[in-house]
């Protein structure tokens, strides 16, 4: 029940580069964004957000948390270690175009290291084709 609980814990995302939707004509798009993603209790009414790259970009997340975890970028398999109240940063090339969830794997009790693990979505990562 705590994981089910866990998995619906929100995301505050925060990020620096572009916000706009890569693709659309006329708006200006940093390349090789970094993307700040602050991992904390759920807000009313969060939204999931996307992060936008460019296919060959080269991505960076700079990730805080207030609980310790795995963070995963699935379909790139990149993997990066949170502790709570410290930075981590992740970085990677965006090599094929898609859509990929970004995972928090935690376990739901996490003074129990045999309680089940939690996969609480964060982000998606929106890789566009050149």
């Amino acid at each position: 029940m705590l994981w089910a609980a866990a998995t619906l814990v929100a995301l505050v995302v925060l990020y620096f580069g572009s916000r706009a939707w890569i693709g659309e004509p006329g708006l200006n798009v940093v390349p090789n964004p970094t993307f700040d993603l602050v991992i904390a209790a759920p807000q009313p009414d969060e939204a999931m957000t996307v992060l936008p790259v460019r296919q060959s970009e080269t991505v960076t997340l700079r990730i805080r948390s207030d609980r310790a975890g795995e963070v995963h970028v699935h379909g790139y398999d990149q993997n990066v270690v949170v502790v709570a109240g410290a930075e981590v940063v992740l970085t990677f090339v965006a090599k094929t175009a898609g859509i990929y969830p970004i995972h928090l794997h935690e376990r739901a009790n996490p003074a129990d290291p045999d309680s089940p693990m939690a996969h609480r979505q964060l982000a998606v990562l929106d890789v566009k084709a050149q």
